[in-house]
């Protein structure tokens, strides 16, 4: 309950925050414009404290205060897992996937907030209904919904990467026929599989790629490796899911990385894969280089919740 009710602004749109580490990146976009969509992008880089000051002064600077925001958890600040949900009623649901999850979370059951991600009926035919369940110490949510409502912004939602990403990836893209989504950081590849605007899978990629490994003279070794995890998780959609084949693949932008991996991803493979650019959201040009759209990735998809798709 508001008790001195909304404060009035006259700024329009919503904000995107998300947290990778001690940096904080954060996107104004406003689906109102007709251009200039993007309004303000930064990535805050000296640690939480003085993030949380800086992005308080940007909000008062830029006359933010009240807009909606969506925020997305680092990647260590969650644990995400694929179950079955038990046979029990859907007001017990939650409860009942959480204590599943007691061997897989650090902390005890009742410090953990769960968000859970129903998979498509029938992906998984020979088992029961699935969910993706990510666990979420709750210190860190109350720790992120004070920062974010200090900052003077109003707190829509607090969220995971893949479902940032998701928002991007459909944005740009037809999933009708089913997309593959890959993601590249800190030598991690994380692939997800989208259908109609469902995420059919999620998973990490064992194969290491990042700068190194592409000038290594091991790389086409490494190469082959990703093109037969690539593979072997498409089949799966596929034949196991039964969901059609996937003809198409978009990679997130890693400077340096990003466009010679699509030219051998093509080569390799009977897939059409193609770089994602961030700036074809809010039609600024080259406004976001690829260092910036790495940064802001998931900021960028924050910003996009419940933005009509194309």
């Amino acid at each position: 309950m508001r008790l001195f009710g909304k404060k009035q602004t006259t700024m329009t749109g919503q904000v995107g925050l998300a947290v990778n580490g001690k940096d904080w990146s954060f996107i104004w976009a406003d689906p109102s414009k007709e251009v200039g969509q993007l309004r303000h992008w930064e990535t805050l880089t000296e640690g939480d404290e003085m993030n949380a000051l800086t992005l308080r002064q940007r909000v008062a600077a830029l006359s933010l205060q009240d807009l909606p925001c969506h925020c997305v958890l680092d990647i260590k600040d969650y644990n995400l897992q694929l179950v079955e949900a038990p046979a029990v009623p859907d007001s017990e649901l939650k409860m009942a996937i959480q204590f599943q999850l007691k061997n897989d979370v650090v902390v005890p059951l009742d410090e953990i907030e769960l968000q859970l991600l129903e998979v498509p009926e029938g992906a998984y035919s020979n088992q029961g209904k699935m969910y993706y369940a990510a666990a979420v110490e709750r210190r860190k949510i109350v720790e992120v919904r004070d920062r974010i409502l200090a900052a003077g912004l109003h707190l829509e939602s607090i969220g995971i990467r893949e479902l940032a990403f998701k928002n991007l990836a459909l944005m740009l893209n037809d999933d009708s026929a089913g997309l593959a989504s890959l993601e590249i950081r800190a030598g991690v590849a994380k692939l997800n599989l989208l259908k109609a605007g469902k995420l059919f899978l999620t998973r990490n990629l064992t194969t290491a790629v990042d700068h190194a490994a592409m000038a290594s003279p091991d790389w086409k070794g490494t190469l082959d490796r990703l093109v037969v995890e690539l593979q072997r998780s498409l089949d799966y959609f596929e034949n196991q899911m039964g969901q059609g084949q996937i003809l198409n693949l978009v990679l997130a932008p890693v400077p340096g990385l990003t466009n010679q991996l699509v030219e051998e991803l093509n080569r390799s493979m009977m897939i059409s894969a193609e770089a994602l650019d961030v700036n074809k959201v809010w039609g600024s040009g080259t406004l976001l280089s690829a260092q910036d759209q790495h940064d802001l990735l998931f900021a960028a998809g924050a910003a996009l919740s419940g933005w009509p798709t194309s």
